[in-house]
């Protein structure tokens, strides 16, 4: 990523933060929505996912800019989600449900360019996962 780019989601971030029980909301409304049987993977207290969904990316916007804590991040993520054995159709799936998230939350402030940062950010984390 540029670091421009980098500049462009850690500050439309602020605005995403601000409503980040909306975008947990809309992120699992698309998701389910382009993946219907990813509903299945998702048990137990789903108020708690979507917090924990919320904080891993506040965690990679604050690190987008040190691949090693990325990578770190990539890993944790990659032996958390292991036992779902998700592969590539799961993975696009959740980068598309994410941006279209960010569209829903954003609206108008979701320029093209920050939109582009966006999809560079999130295909710098999917990939730092490694696949198990």
């Amino acid at each position: 990523m540029e670091p421009r780019e980098i500049q462009y989601v850690q500050q439309s971030f602020a605005g995403v933060f601000a409503r980040k029980a909306d975008l947990a909301e809309r992120f699992y409304v698309h998701l389910f929505t382009r993946l219907p049987a990813a509903r299945a993977m998702f048990r137990g207290n789903f108020v708690k996912q979507k917090m924990m969904l919320t904080a891993m990316i506040a965690s990679c916007v604050r690190n987008l800019d040190d691949p090693h804590r990325l990578e770190e991040i990539g890993t944790r993520l990659s032996r958390e989600h292991a036992h779902l054995d998700l592969g590539p159709r799961e993975t696009e799936a959740a980068k598309r449900a994410l941006i279209a998230a960010l569209r829903d939350v954003l609206g108008e402030e979701l320029d093209p360019a920050t939109e582009f940062a966006w999809a560079s950010a999130i295909s710098r984390v999917a990939g730092a996962m490694p696949r198990h």
